[in-house]
């Protein structure tokens, strides 16, 4: 590479924070957590918290990370400078550290120190995205490393020393050997010409001094967190490493006597797949009204809904069922899951969730969705109205906005989608009405579809539903 190819100035991107998925604990050493826990939650299962200290290369998914227990902080140019002498992939010490404001706060020597050293310190504004995204992602792999836990030296010091001896493998591993493949040729070729680059040094030796004041910023990621969960030690029979998982634990692991609630008390049997969660995501997000009045409905938070919803806290029993009572989900025998039967007004917001309500609704496609238009009178100027039609049960109703780009895209999105019926003006009016009744709140839409069915359930209508 030639002088005017070399990526310059070298820019590397420091970040620290309390590690969200891996902690110590006194008789099993690092362990990981399935999903992030709150500290003070963590301290009721003997969990001691660590900081993780990570550099990244600027523009590049190079990085280098390393810890320390929480009670005992490294200096923030300990770490710099042995990442900066020990990571190849750093490629030494760069000529730009970009570092946040909490970072910048908490040291506020550290640019002078830098400087020393010719090493400038920027930092970032607010509302730059790539630290936190560096973070983040730094975060996420900490809990993907293949690792076999050292049982040799359980205490604190010991497991910190094993985990950073881990992950400085890894790095050498991903630095001799290069790129996974998993990246654009572009970004391959940038990591190539970045490695081909010579080490900059030479680096000054390490300081034990502590440099900074940790604070609440290093665990900023907390007040996310959903309620504390009940949570259990399950053994990989993998690698035989420890994690803290989510939700009670199974039922061989049970103490007797343990009457707690599982997937029986909602009428499932253990070989039953609970996809709870999964569905009432899709129906919410194709529902007429906002997940705050359908929170509202239920008698929890939008916040406690959403948590739900994206798998990371559960509702508790009552709830949870009347969720499943208003969106309509049941249990399916044959299919030994939970369905989301309907009748439904939905509406066409987002396609992957309309495709996903619809592919359940119909039973994989086994349906004859066509969109109405009234027979010599008016259409709607504002929705168009789809009926997905199955043999033997009422139908249900998605609602279109017209001139939306997911309304065109609606026979793709249905399955067996036979384009559009005249009905009569009567019956078209009454759709509008139904919808426009169903809509005012969350827990009528399923009885206004289910009276809809019923005042034509003697009908015949081409693509429509008959009952014998």
């Amino acid at each position: 590479m030639n002088q005017a190819e070399q990526p310059s100035p070298r820019e590397h991107h420091f970040y620290v924070a309390i590690a969200k998925f891996l902690f110590h604990h006194p008789e099993h050493g690092i362990i990981t957590v399935g999903d992030p826990i709150k500290l003070k939650n963590a301290e009721q299962y003997s969990l001691s918290p660590l900081i993780l200290y990570g550099l990244t290369v600027a523009g590049l998914p190079i990085r280098w990370t390393t810890f320390s227990s929480a009670d005992q902080p490294r200096s923030f140019q300990d770490v710099l400078l042995e990442g900066w002498r020990y990571a190849e992939g750093l490629r030494g010490r760069p000529d730009v550290l970009g570092i946040n404001r909490y970072v910048a706060k908490a040291s506020p020597n550290l640019a002078r120190e830098m400087a020393k050293i010719g090493v400038q310190v920027v930092v970032a504004d607010a509302k730059d995205k790539t630290f936190p995204t560096a973070l983040r992602s730094a975060q996420d792999a900490s809990k993907g490393i293949l690792w076999k836990p050292s049982r040799d030296d359980l205490t604190l010091a010991g497991s910190v020393r094993s985990l950073c001896q881990i992950f400085q493998k890894d790095h050498d591993w991903h630095s001799q050997y290069g790129p996974s493949g998993l990246h654009s040729q572009a970004v391959t070729e940038r990591i190539r010409q970045w490695m081909a680059l010579p080490e900059q040094g030479p680096i000054p030796e390490i300081s034990e001094e502590l440099d900074w004041e940790p604070g609440p910023w290093l665990s900023s990621w907390e007040p996310s967190l959903p309620p504390n969960q009940p949570r259990y030690f399950r053994v990989d029979g993998f690698d035989g490493s420890i994690c803290l998982a989510t939700g009670e634990s199974p039922p061989e692991e049970k103490a007797d006597g343990d009457d707690d609630f599982d997937v029986e008390d909602d009428g499932l049997t253990e070989d039953f797949y609970d996809n709870a969660a999964e569905l009432a995501k899709n129906l919410v997000a194709c529902w007429p009204n906002p997940p705050a009045e359908i929170a509202k409905a239920v008698g929890i938070t939008r916040k406690e809904l959403q948590w739900y919803l994206s798998g990371k806290a559960s509702l508790e029993t009552r709830k949870r069922l009347n969720l499943e009572s208003i969106l309509g989900i049941g249990v399916d025998i044959s299919r030994r899951s939970l369905v989301g039967a309907g009748p439904y007004v939905l509406m066409a917001n987002t396609p992957l969730a309309l495709r996903e309500a619809y592919e359940v609704l119909s039973h994989g496609g086994d349906a004859s969705p066509c969109e109405i238009i009234p027979r010599g009178g008016a259409a709607d100027p504002s929705w168009r109205y789809v009926l997905i039609c199955m043999y033997g049960e009422p139908p249900s109703i998605v609602m279109a906005p017209r001139g939306a780009k997911i309304t065109d895209r609606l026979p793709e999105l249905f399955m067996n989608y036979e384009g559009v019926l005249e009905v009569s003006a009567e019956f078209y009016r009454d759709v509008v009405s139904t919808c426009a009744r169903a809509c005012r709140a969350p827990a009528v839409n399923i009885p206004e579809m289910t009276a809809f069915g019923e005042r034509y359930q003697d009908h015949w209508i081409r693509c429509a539903w008959h009952t014998e």
